[in-house]
């Protein structure tokens, strides 16, 4: 009998910045029947599975399937930190993320994302995501290379901010990264400020100046560092490569420069 990849579906994090480590993609037991019944050969791969299925080579096409071929798995993280790093702020309370490809345009990759009643646990972790691929959404003539179905989560996200402080009044610095992946405005700081850390560094070092910059947008957390992000002043290099904010400071990064 011959086999040919039918569909694979690949778990996304933006966190991991690749291979979705700490994640675990499993059928649910009646999806495992299933396939067994229609000869189905299951196959991890680095970011979730690969379905392997029966191929008639003188038809050229897969074996018909019916409205009764529904799909299921669950991702399942395998320790409590990708809970605290994965976004659910549109997830209410005791919900979890589904991801189908009903509904969506015949053989799209990113699946849509919705939410449903939580289940499913594995090794005492509570499942993150179902996701049901539902057969009939398939355009089985057209599938002259495998569909791959991408499950997309968010990660949580922060804004950055930078404290320099200096015993000197500098100007003209400003914040620099490359290919713009943050941008950063600076905050003003004057007597009226209500900035705790400011009001604290001023206190205690009643001297120094201090310069804030504040990133625009939210920072996706993320395992993988942005790198050269510059401090200048006046157009020159003070500090080639900033450190990143971290979550676990709220996203507060303070330097002294001088």
């Amino acid at each position: 009998m011959e086999y040919q990849e039918f569909f694979e579906i690949e778990v996304i994090h933006p966190y991991f910045s690749g291979i979705s480590a700490d994640l675990v993609l499993a059928a649910d037991i009646e999806t495992g029947k299933r396939f067994i019944k229609l000869g189905y050969v299951l196959k991890k791969t680095v970011n979730g599975i690969k379905v392997l299925a029966p191929f008639t080579r003188e038809n050229n096409s897969f074996r018909d399937l019916g409205e009764e071929d529904n799909f299921t798995f669950y991702v399942y993280p395998t320790s409590e930190y990708t809970q605290e790093i994965t976004d659910f702020s549109e997830v209410e309370k005791g919900n979890m993320i589904f991801f189908t490809n009903e509904g969506q345009q015949q053989n799209n990759s990113e699946l849509i994302a919705s939410q449903v009643a939580q289940e499913g646990f594995l090794c005492g972790y509570p499942a993150l995501a179902r996701i049901v691929i539902t057969a009939a959404e398939i355009d089985l003539a057209s599938l002259d290379q495998s569909i791959t179905f991408r499950a997309i989560f968010g990660a949580k996200s922060i804004k950055w901010k930078y404290y320099f402080v200096s015993d000197t009044e500098d100007s003209g610095l400003s914040l620099e990264s490359r290919n713009d992946q943050v941008s950063f405005n600076e905050i003003v700081v004057d007597e009226n400020t209500t900035d705790q850390i400011i009001n604290s560094i001023q206190l205690n070092f009643p001297n120094t100046q201090v310069k804030v910059f504040e990133s625009k947008d939210l920072v996706p957390y993320s395992r993988k560092p942005i790198k050269n992000i510059k401090l200048l002043q006046n157009g020159d290099v003070l500090i080639n490569h900033l450190p990143n904010p971290q979550k676990e400071k709220n996203g507060i990064q303070i330097i002294r420069i001088k």
